[in-house]
């Protein structure tokens, strides 16, 4: 009885905090996109989660947006099942590619990495890859921006760590690449270190979120034989957070 109060009034910090962080950046102008835009997601479904209405709105205005899943997500049923690994990061990554055909990326436009899910390290020779594919993606582009998540307000090893691989690549890659940090579980954490002033926003008209939340359903509705979905069980609160008509985003570089 004690931890179900305890998470209920965790539940209820969290909902104050989103609300009292939408009220202050709904103020927040947008950005001017570069022709070139990079988004690089640590785990298959943060993509859609942090930038699927950036995403939409480049591509309609016929800017190129490459997309960069770090890691298959194999872990999401840890603890959960005996579902085989592979057949998780398999299903995972289909996940992906139904979700772009939602807002409009094309297939060719989506990279996988093999990271290992909650084990995304700079060590790894994966990094080797990420450098090289980045190279080839930029290949010699002045307009370009990146996207990764917050730094500060993840939460998860992933995050943070494929945060700082690629921002520590672009700089060396592509000094001056606009770099940019995107909100997934910062919604949920209880992160109360923000740097306003760099703060931007996209705001999305109602057929893009409804696109959205679309592409997001295409992860978390379809299911895996535990009846639970192939993304893994999800807080309500992190969906409800993720699932607002704006994103947030903070300019770093």
């Amino acid at each position: 009885m004690f931890r179900e109060f305890v998470n209920k009034i965790k539940e209820q910090v969290r909902i104050l905090r989103v609300d009292s962080i939408r009220l202050r950046a709904k103020e927040y102008p947008s950005f001017s996109p570069s022709n070139l835009s990079v988004i690089v997601a640590p785990h298959p479904d943060d993509e859609v989660f942090g930038c699927c209405g950036l995403m939409q709105r480049l591509i309609a205005l016929g800017k190129r947006v490459e997309l960069i899943i770090m890691t298959g997500g194999g872990k999401s049923h840890a603890g959960c099942c005996d579902i085989d690994e592979n057949e998780l990061i398999r299903q995972r990554r289909q996940l992906t590619i139904r979700a772009a055909k939602e807002y409009g990326l094309s297939q060719e436009y989506i990279h996988f990495l093999d990271y290992p899910d909650g084990g995304v390290l700079e060590s790894d020779s994966q990094t080797d890859k990420l450098s090289s594919l980045i190279h080839k993606i930029v290949d010699g582009q002045n307009d370009v921006s990146v996207f990764y998540p917050h730094k500060n307000g993840e939460g998860w090893s992933d995050h943070v760590t494929t945060s700082n691989i690629v921002s520590q690549l672009f700089d060396k890659i592509c000094p001056n690449a606009k770099q940019y940090e995107y909100c997934v579980w910062f919604w949920f954490y209880n992160c109360w270190k923000i740097c306003w002033k760099q703060a931007c926003l996209v705001k999305m008209n109602k057929k893009e979120h409804a696109v959205k939340l679309k592409a997001i359903d295409a992860y978390i509705e379809p299911k895996a034989p535990c009846g639970n979905p192939w993304s893994g069980v999800l807080p309500p609160v992190f969906l409800w957070a993720n699932k607002w008509d704006k994103e947030l985003y903070f300019r770093v570089k």
